[in-house]
């Protein structure tokens, strides 16, 4: 930064002070501050470019302007979120997430070749995610995810843990590197250190924002290297981080680190660290920043002691110096050892090491390896740790702790600014060996450390832009040094406090005098030559400065002497001569002085170098001032004054004009008198006389008897030896006694009293009484018990008694108010008395204004009473005022003025608020005034005074501070230097209104306050600016160019006046305007025009003119007079006759229309009333025929939503194995599958079957042959659908040992296939299983799945087969039509009312067991219905393969001993009714609720009117099976279905009736889903998890269809959406969705799957693109999920593009996962079978599969025709062309 360049300093106040330097401004212009409400502050960012502010905050960002104007701002939170719960957070999904504040963590900018684009922005909120933003609108989002991957989690989740980062450019791209610690919560695994791509770059690389591919620190342990970050920086090509954390390697006490990296290194391989130590145990890092000290590097570290091995900071810090060269040459050798020496130096002593538990160690390598790989390699061992710490001596201590540091570079000294956490900023200069400082700046609102403080415990958040350097602010040399601001020094020459580059001779020595340098002093004048002058002569006055000043020729010095006019000096190098000013230019002394001190100034040109002052003494004053001892006065006076005897003269001249000269004491001379003394006319002489060198002294003296004695008792006083008596002639007087011819007077007359005060006193006595007067006693003892006043005694005061002249006595008590004459007695026998009256009085305390003060005092309190004049004279001064005293409790009051009525006193300070009496002290007598109480209050506070600036010449009466005060305050005054003040008006408790004084223009406003009795308050501390003072405004003429003449105005307009300088103290409610004698109202104001809108009519002038003129004025001296104007009168035209009829017939026309149309609407609406009340009649009549049904359908839907959870659970999931599993997948539906096969050959011909059939294997795995086998089945007419599934599960089975080119092949055949839908639709590609490689997608998901079934998704989907079934059979339902009434599917819905006991119960004994089992059913159930479901209760959990069939046992129904019968579905009590016959049911066998029964084995083989049904199949009797001619029903017979056939003929009532009742049962299918939804969500959410990463197989293909779109150029994401869901949830999950038995051993009954087709079929709709819009028209099961399948597609699309967004490079993944699963599973396929099979179709097409394969030029390279012949020569003796 250069020298001259002002540094600016922005403070964050109230949380921490987050310091940065700012660009240069002016300096004269005042600090700056924003407030921002609401907001936490956390971060600020300057961008240098624009000098914009950006400030990161909780929940909100800031755009400042250079001068802090807010420019925009952006919110970023709350938001709801959880740190458990990864984005986007779904509070179905995330139960725990609540609204979350958003605490800012990083704010950076990005920067492209050194020009600003986005503002990165980073909170806690969805994992610490990163945004883009608009550099010139915050709120502008220019880039971000709503579906991040784990990779772009950037900052920590926590508020409290740190994040820092910065922005580096490598190779044209734009990378941040990002250190943050541990947090606890959310997804594990994230590196303290990551590299970050701030773009995204090619497809399947990593998004904005992700780590992956790119540079991380590696840790064994996260919460064990939990490294707390507080700083990084770039330097040179590397970054560095500073950071604290355990030393795990050690001691394992906390330090602090520095790592180093190369800013290109995308692998960490350069990463190495290095600890560092800070003396006196500062171990912890607070702040850290990059500076220059003497043009070299240094890191500058703030460092606190922490407490106890924790990483919690005490408040005890310091700062740590060290040189960046240091630093790199530790991390340099650090590095070395670990590549070169293991690690180990010379003494094989470990010094360098592997640090993070990585799984590496230091090597050996050759000596120039670090040379070569200065940024390591994969060969070499990282990251590297030093056991060596770089030390450093504390150069700075504080408390509390420091959290935060920068530096600036000043004049080529290096300052260090210091925050602590109190708010308060140090500035220090920085010397290796010494540092010191000052507090600089302290926000006084910071009482309490901040990390104490929360958000709610404060209400402002405050920016504030402060001056680095305030040096103008002092005013003297003095202050400007003693400030110790490292910035400022003192311009000699200039007179001013400045930075040293502000400075004109700053390179000349001497002339720019430094705080901090070793001559630092202001220039002084050490000596003057002479000290004091007479005033009476006229001399030169040499001064002495300590430095030499190098003026140049041309330039010299000046003396100036007070006020007069300054004088050339002579300068001879430090020494200056002056010439005294004239005796007549010298100021008088003041009265009462013998001299005068005048301020002798040196000046070059008007600056002021050093001043001192010279005293001037006058000798004729000294002998004025002492009329009765001049002599003595003169030649004993500190002056080198003499006494000219003759001539009576005090003199400084060393000769009298006639001799006789008494020189001062202070002179000593031979022969001459040398002294006098006169002391009642007493004149001593001291005769010196030598003789033989020896010295004798006579005294003698002279006495005056008339000097001092004026009367006869001032005579007599006299002692006796001078002889001096009073004579008694006609002049009487006091003379010698031999001079007296008249006869002297033994006695005196009687005394004389001529004057009495005070007049008053109070009846407790107690104030002092001065009587003045003549011959009052000639000593004390004469009138010591003499003097009575108004009969009471007076005691006299020997001190204050003055001889015959006056007399102080002490007012003594009286019991009542009287008065009367003081009485003076002398020696017993005289009296004299006083012509005036003296009265005792008794003075009252009535009341005070006001009641209430400021503890700092000041207050002008006024006391009202009466009396209160007692004891003192009728008006007093506030000088004169004695014996009378005011106290607020145990406080004075200083009286100011008193009366008789009132007194005025001023408060003093106070401790401590609160109500005190009043007091007021008349002598000894005391009155309190009890009725009134003065409280002291707090001091007033101002909070905000506006405006801030005004004009020199107006008075702005605007000027509003808003105090805290409750009418406390007795007067306030605003005041500027100069002390012109204004009395502030109107003031109440919030606010008062001052007016700005008027003060001249230019002149330099050095001060502005704000006075409250003793509470001053500078204006400057309650808004941070300084009230300014702005030109005076200026208006021009209205006509500009022809003053004097009139404008023309047209009423209804505006008059515009120009101007200048309008707005700069000034709103438009402060102008008045007046045209003549009416106001033209101010409409707009801006700083060069004026707009007011004057009277429709012209006014009158104010004069005697015509026109009126346009005068604006501000109150009370600036007005304009801008001219007149005059109205333009010129009438408009009125509308013709014609016109004016024509408008009025065709109003006439329009009001008869309106009228029609409200008739019309009038009858429309009584109609339209008259069908709505015959609807509500209709609706009333069917509310009537629906009403029973309705209610009892309502009371089963709320009796049945309940949790199932309990009954869903069991003892375990029935999983299949995989090779039962696999077996229903690849072969579905289908009996001896050949998976369950064995190869069938006879043992002859088995060898040399199997010898070919390996022989084919071979051949399968030569991709040619394969993709030209599928391709040659494929085209032949008779390879039929069935075939194409058959061979593609034949081929997995033979190549489930090798799915990594099983896969390979796959993808093959799809692109071919994706190269034919491309050229037609390519959307109907993988609808259907149409060709071989569809089936084997179908297989290979199956496998690659089958592991996410069995750990994921197997759980939820379970228990919704679980719960269906609980549900289902908890309702009648039908075995013969498998309708139900619990059900989701309405073609399956049982629309019947069947009646029917729900809470049957019946106790199973099964064998000898004693204990029986409760099983609910139904007495609606078929017996059958009652074993299954007993069945169920036995072997709860247990697979369903593994309990026997329900036809292989009897139900036998047991009461009693011996009351033994075995029920069945029919026997020879079943009800036959013409050709039906119904089901045995247990209502119909009467079995009670409680009845006991046994499932016994089958007695008979016969199995009836039972079904046989095959494992995990069960399909209902279906309707119209015919036995012995009877037709079969159970609950409903199928003909009488409320259905009616449209053949049936009724009534139109009747159909409606007939369709409308069973509708009335679709409440059903609502209670059904109600009861499941929780079981259909878990499901869902399982299938589509963004909780946890997606299947690799998922993402390996997703992966490949992009590709595949990519290649063919297909941009539509619909149709790549349609690819997705035809290959996973179409192809895969709704397979599972409705065949559970797939994966579990379980049975699915028809009423089961017709639910889980419902379901399947909202899965299906979820995974489509189209919107999906239902009506009254839709089917009933689209309706009943239509609120859903939204939320459901979200789901589908989030996990679509998570998928897609998520960091490509799977492959290798993929691979691995496919080999592995090649070795879990491949000895559960029976690839023999599987071989033989696949050769019956090679037999099949033999001839067309030998003959593509002779055509294709590879294949016959390869010989693949003639290796098919010999595998069918092996394989069945196939006669070939071999």
């Amino acid at each position: 930064m250069p020298a001259a360049a002002p540094l600016l300093l922005l403070l964050a106040i109230l949380w921490w002070p987050l310091v940065l330097p700012l660009a240069p401004g002016h300096l004269q212009s005042p600090p700056t501050f924003i407030t921002l409400n609401g907001s936490r502050l956390n971060h600020l960012l300057l961008d240098t470019h624009s000098g914009h502010v950006y400030v990161g905050a909780v929940n909100v960002l800031y755009h400042l302007s250079p001068d802090l104007q807010l420019l925009s701002w952006g919110k970023t939170g709350p938001k709801l979120d959880s740190p458990d719960c990864l984005p986007p957070i779904d509070p179905t999904d995330c139960t725990q997430a609540e609204t979350t504040d958003n605490t800012n963590k990083l704010l950076l900018l990005e920067e492209v070749k050194e020009k600003p684009v986005s503002l990165i922005v980073c909170g806690t909120v969805l994992q610490g995610i990163c945004e883009k933003r608009s550099l010139e609108n915050v709120s502008q989002v220019l880039y971000k995810t709503d579906n991040p991957v784990d990779t772009q989690y950037v900052a920590a989740n926590d508020p409290r843990v740190s994040t820092v980062g910065v922005v580096v450019e490598q190779k044209d791209v734009m990378l941040m590197l990002v250190g943050r610690g541990y947090t606890s919560k959310g997804p594990g695994g994230i590196p303290p250190i990551t590299m970050r791509r701030l773009t995204p770059v090619a497809r399947h690389s990593a998004p904005a924002f992700s780590h992956e591919e790119l540079g991380k620190l590696v840790v064994g342990s996260y919460s064990e290297y939990n490294n707390h970050f507080v700083k990084a920086f770039p330097h040179n090509h590397y970054v560095y981080f500073v950071f604290s954390r355990r030393d795990v390697w050690g001691k394992r006490e906390y330090r602090t680190y520095v790592s180093r990296l190369c800013a290109g290194d995308p692998n960490f391989y350069s990463y190495v660290e290095v600890p560092l130590f800070c003396g006196g145990g500062y171990n912890l890092a607070q702040a850290a920043v990059l500076g220059y000290h003497r043009d070299q590097p240094t890191l500058f570290v703030a460092m606190a002691m922490g407490q106890a091995s924790t990483p919690t900071p005490t408040d005890r810090s310091a700062l740590c110096v060290y040189k960046v060269e240091e630093l790199d040459k530790a991390l340099h050798g650090a590095q070395l050892l670990c590549y070169t020496q293991e690690g180990k130096d010379a003494n094989n002593m470990e010094k360098a090491y592997i640090e993070y538990e990585v799984s590496s160690n230091c090597l050996k390598l050759p000596q120039d390896s670090l040379i070569k790989y200065p940024c390591g390699g994969e060969h070499t061992p990282s990251p590297i740790a030093s056991a060596i710490a770089l030390e450093a001596t504390p150069t700075f201590t504080w408390n509390p702790l420091i959290t935060a540091v920068t530096t600036a570079t000043e004049v080529g000294h290096t300052i260090v600014l210091l925050g602590d956490k109190n708010g308060r900023l140090h500035k220090l200069v920085y010397r290796p060996k010494f540092s010191s400082g000052r507090t600089y700046h302290r926000q006084p609102t910071v009482s309490l450390p901040l990390m104490v403080l929360r958000a709610s415990d404060l209400c402002v958040f405050q920016v504030t832009k402060l001056h680095i350097a305030q040096c103008e602010k002092h005013l003297d040399c003095h202050s400007c040094l003693s400030n110790r601001d490292p910035y400022c020094g003192w311009c000699l020459l200039e007179g001013r406090c400045t930075r040293k580059m502000d400075c004109t001779r700053h390179a000349q020595p001497h002339h720019w005098i430094w705080s901090y340098s070793r001559e630092r002093q202001c220039v002084s004048i050490e000596s003057l030559q002479p000290s004091i002058l007479s005033r009476e002569e006229q001399t030169q006055v040499q001064t002495l400065i300590p430095d030499h000043l190098p003026l140049s020729a041309d330039e010299s010095l000046s003396c100036a002497f007070g006020s007069l006019a300054a004088q050339p000096a002579v300068v001879m190098e430090n020494r200056i001569t002056c010439q005294s000013p004239a005796p007549e230019q010298l100021p008088p002394s003041p009265p009462g002085n013998d001299h005068v001190s005048v301020r002798m100034a040196l000046k070059f040109g008007d600056v002021i170098i050093s001043h001192t002052n010279i005293t001037f003494y006058d000798c004729k004053a000294v002998g004025r001032l002492n009329a009765t001892s001049p002599c003595m006065a003169c030649v004993s006076s500190m002056w080198p004054c003499h006494w000219c005897v003759k001539d009576e003269l005090c003199t400084h001249d060393k000769s009298c004009p006639r001799q006789h000269i008494i020189y001062n004491s202070r002179v000593s001379v031979v022969s001459e008198v040398t002294t006098c003394h006169n002391m009642y006319s007493d004149l001593f002489f001291f005769l010196k006389v030598k003789i033989n060198d020896y010295y004798y002294t006579w005294r003698s003296s002279l006495y005056d008897c008339s000097v001092g004695q004026s009367d006869c008792s001032q005579c007599r006083a006299v002692a006796a030896n001078y002889g001096c008596v009073w004579c008694a002639d006609e002049t009487p007087g006091c003379v010698y006694n031999q001079s007296c011819t008249s006869g002297t007077t033994d006695t005196c007359p009687a005394p004389v009293v001529t004057e009495v005060e005070p007049l008053t006193g109070p009846l407790e006595g107690g104030i002092l009484l001065t009587i003045q007067g003549s011959n009052l006693g000639q000593s004390f003892q004469d009138i010591q018990a003499g003097v009575t006043v108004a009969g009471v005694t007076c005691t006299p005061l020997p001190e204050a008694y003055r001889i015959s002249t006056s007399i102080v006595c002490e007012l003594q008590a009286c019991a009542n108010v009287i008065a009367g004459p003081v009485v003076v007695t002398v020696g017993g026998s005289e009296k004299g008395e006083s012509q005036q009256t003296f009265s005792y009085q008794n003075p009252q305390l009535s009341r005070i204004v006001p009641e209430k003060g400021p503890l700092a005092g000041g207050t002008m309190l006024t006391v009202h009473g009466s009396q209160l004049l007692t004891g003192q004279r009728t008006e007093q001064r506030s000088d004169q005022i004695t014996g009378l005293q005011a106290f607020l409790g145990s406080k004075p009051c200083r009286i100011n003025e008193v009366s008789d009525t009132w007194l005025i006193c001023r408060t003093s300070h106070s401790n401590q608020t609160g109500r005190v009496p009043v007091k007021v002290v008349f002598g000894k007598a005391e009155r309190i005034l009890e009725s009134v109480l003065f409280s002291y209050m707090e001091d007033p506070v101002i909070t905000d005074a506006t405006p801030m600036e005004s004009f020199y010449g107006y008075v702005r009466s605007s000027l509003i501070p808003e105090r805290k005060c409750s009418r406390r305050c007795s007067s306030a005054v605003v005041s500027f230097c100069l002390q012109i003040q204004e009395l502030c008006t109107n003031v109440t408790s919030e606010r008062m209104i001052c007016k700005s004084p008027l003060v001249e223009p230019k002149s330099r406003i050095v001060r502005v306050w704000f006075e409250m009795d003793n509470v001053h308050i500078d204006f400057p501390s309650i808004k941070n600016k300084t009230f300014t003072y702005h030109p005076n405004p200026d208006l021009f003429q209205l006509n500009s160019e022809s003053r004097g003449t009139p404008i023309r105005f047209k009423p209804g307009g505006v008059l515009a006046v120009e101007g200048k300088g309008l707005t700069l103290a000034m709103r438009k409610e402060e102008v008045v305007a007046r045209l003549g004698d009416k106001e033209c109202d101010v409409k707009t104001l801006d700083n060069t025009h004026l707009y007011c809108e004057p009277p429709e009519e012209q006014p009158l002038a104010l004069d005697d003119s015509d026109l009126p003129t346009l005068k604006v004025s501000l109150y009370p001296v600036l007005a304009f007079d801008l001219g007149p104007v005059e109205y333009d009168n010129d009438s408009h035209s009125s509308v013709p006759l014609a016109a004016q009829i024509g408008l009025a017939a065709g109003a006439a026309v329009v009001v008869l229309i309106v009228l029609v149309i409200i008739l019309m609407y009038r009858r429309k609406s009584k109609q339209a009333l008259r069908d709505y009340k015959k609807v509500l009649v209709q609706l009333e009549t069917l509310e009537i025929n629906v009403g029973d049904q309705c209610r009892k359908e309502f009371t089963d839907l709320m009796t049945e939503m309940m949790d199932l959870s309990s009954d869903v659970g069991g003892p375990g999931i029935p999983f299949l194995d995989y090779r039962t599993y696999a077996e229903r997948v690849f072969f579905p539906g289908q009996k001896g599958a050949p998976l369950s096969q064995n190869l069938d050959l006879p043992d002859s011909r088995r060898q040399t079957v199997e010898q070919g059939l390996g022989q084919l294997n071979n051949l399968l795995n030569n991709r040619l042959f394969l993709i030209r086998f599928i391709h040659t089945l494929e085209a032949q007419q008779s390879f039929s659908q069935r075939d194409r599934g058959y061979v593609a599960s034949l081929l997995t089975m033979a190549l489930h040992d090798k799915l990594e080119y099983f896969t390979d092949v796959m993808k093959t055949l799809l692109g071919d296939l994706m190269e034919q839908y491309v050229a037609k639709n390519p959307k109907l590609m993988l609808r259907r299983t149409e060709t071989v490689v569809e089936k084997m997608l179908t297989n290979w998901m199956s496998i690659c799945l089958y592991s996410f079934l069995k750990e994921v998704a197997g759980e939820p989907l379970y228990k919704l087969y679980r719960a269906i079934k609980y549900q289902v059979d908890k309702g009648p339902v039908d075995v013969v039509t498998g309708k139900a009434k619990r059900t989701l599917n309405d073609s399956h819905l049982l629309r019947e009312d069947i009646d029917y006991c729900s809470t049957l119960t019946v106790l199973v004994k099964s064998g000898v067991e004693v204990q029986p089992c409760p099983v609910k059913v139904l007495d609606s159930d078929t017996i059958t219905q009652v074993k299954d479901k007993i069945l169920d209760q036995i072997y709860k959990g247990a697979p369903y393969s593994q309990r026997p069939a329900a036809d292989s046992l009897d139900l036998e129904w047991r009461s009693g001993q011996a009351g033994h019968l075995t029920l069945s579905d029919d026997d020879v009590t079943a009800i036959v009714q013409g050709r039906w016959k119904r089901i045995n049911t247990l209502q119909h066998y009467k079995v009670p609720d409680g009845a006991t029964v046994a499932l016994i084995p089958r007695s008979q083989s016969s199995l009836g009117v039972n079904q046989f049904y095959q494992t995990g199949e069960k399909t209902p009797m279906l309707e119209g099976e015919e036995e012995e001619g009877l037709r079969l029903w159970h609950l409903v017979k199928p003909s009488e279905d409320p259905e009616i056939p449209k053949h049936r003929k009724s009534s139109m009532r009747e159909r409606e009736r007939a369709k409308a009742i069973p509708e009335i049962y679709l409440t059903r299918l609502l209670s059904m889903k109600g009861t499941l939804q929780k079981f259909v969500d878990d499901v869902f959410v399982a299938i589509l998890s963004r909780k946890r990463p997606p299947p690799i197989a998922v993402r390996f293909f997703f992966d490949f269809l992009d590709d595949m779109a990519e290649k063919h150029g297909i941009d539509d994401p619909e149709t790549v959406h349609i690819w997705k869901t035809n290959s996973l949830p179409l192809r895969f999950w709704v397979n599972i969705l409705k065949n559970p038995q797939f994966v579990f051993d379980v049975q699915v009954t028809d009423s089961v799957d017709a639910v889980l087709s419902v379901i399947a079929q909202t899965f299906i709709d979820s995974c489509t693109t189209s919107e999906h819009k239902v009506g009254r028209d839709s089917p009933v099961n689209k309706l009943l999920y239509a609120r859903e399948i939204p939320r459901y597609k979200q789901l589908v699309e989030r996990y679509y593009s998570d998928i897609h967004n998520a960091v490509s490079g799977c492959y290798q993944e993929m691979n691995s996962t496919l080999t592995e699963l090649s070795g879990s599973f491949a000895s559960e396929m029976n690839s023999l079978v599987a071989l033989h099979e696949l050769y019956k179709y090679i037999n099949k097409y033999y001839d067309q599969i030998i003959m593509s394969l002779e055509e294709d030029a590879a294949g016959q390279k390869m010989q693949l025709a003639y290796r098919l012949q010999q595998v069918a020569a092996l394989v069945e003796n196939k006669v070939t062309d071999l």
